[in-house]
Parts: structure tokens; C-alpha cells; sequence
């Protein structure tokens, strides 16, 4: 978790105020909870206002822009340290927004509740067994398990 933190204070630092706040999100900020080794931003930004000056800073401190992946992330952006190998992605997402709310309120309850992070673990090995190389199936494979536990239905 410490590199996580390191990477949101880094990536703090590198929009010098242009975000609303910026937050550590997904397996990698629950203790306890396996996860694989990619730490995963959330960078809460008034989408009223134009994302090109985040863009910009966070491309400058080298960050990939991967598009507007819309609904399912925001705008994501990776940190590599060799070609596709990823360590981290941001997904900025509208502060306040259902997005920002849902990444929060899940990296909340996993880290309260064992028998939610016991539950999604399942899945997630799970799903890693199927295929260990498939990443979209993987991400997708977790949306009825996230799903349940963000409208707790668990």
C-alpha cells in the first residue's frame, strides 16, 4: 500500500491542484486482499472544465492517455515501466460523480467487511484460473460481484 500512496501523493503533486482530490482505489489499497500487482488511481476533476491540462501534466510525468473509456473507468492513463508492462492506471472521473462514489464506497466496504473481500477474491481467482493473460475478460468477469457488493446484494 505504500507505493500507492507514493503514486497518488506523485500524481497530487504532478496536477498541482487541478483535481479535486485524488484517491487510492481497487485490490492493491485493501490490505489482506489479494491483488495483482497494478496500483489503481482515482483522480476526482470537475469534468466541466476542459481535461487537457490534466492530460498534459500527467503525460509530462509519464503517464500514457488510454482514452475515455467512459462508464466503465473515465479517462484512464497508465504508468509503464517497460513497454506494456503496466504498474499503475489512473482513471479520472468526474469528483463527486457515481464513478468516484462507487470506486470509494467498494475499496471502503472491502476494507471493513473479510466477507466481502473473501467473496471477491473468490471471483477474482476465479477468474485468473480461466485465463491468466486475459485482462478485458478478467475486468469484465468482476462486474456481477462488484455490482452485488456496491448495491449489497451480499
Amino acid at each position: 500500500m505504500a507505493a500507492g500512496v507514493e503514486l497518488r501523493n506523485r500524481v497530487r503533486e504532478a496536477l498541482n491542484g487541478l483535481a479535486a482530490d485524488v484517491e487510492c482505489i481497487g485490490s492493491s489499497s485493501v490490505l489482506t486482499l489479494l491483488a495483482k500487482p497494478i496500483i489503481d488511481l482515482a483522480v476526482g476533476l470537475d469534468m466541466s472544465r476542459s481535461i487537457s491540462p490534466v492530460t498534459a501534466r500527467l503525460q509530462a510525468d509519464g503517464w500514457i492517455y488510454r482514452g475515455d473509456a467512459g462508464s466503465d473507468g473515465g479517462h484512464v492513463f497508465v504508468l509503464e515501466t517497460r513497454p506494456w508492462h503496466r504498474v499503475a492506471h489512473v482513471h479520472v472521473v468526474e469528483h463527486g460523480g457515481s464513478q468516484w462514489r462507487n470506486y470509494l464506497h467498494l475499496r471502503d466496504l472491502l476494507r471493513r467487511s473479510p466477507d466481502a473481500r473473501q467473496r471477491y477474491e473468490a471471483v477474482k481467482l476465479k477468474l485468473v484460473k480461466q485465463d491468466p493473460t486475459d485482462r478485458k475478460a478478467y475486468t469484465t468477469g468482476k462486474t456481477e460481484v462488484v455490482t452485488a457488493l456496491l448495491y449489497g446484494a451480499c
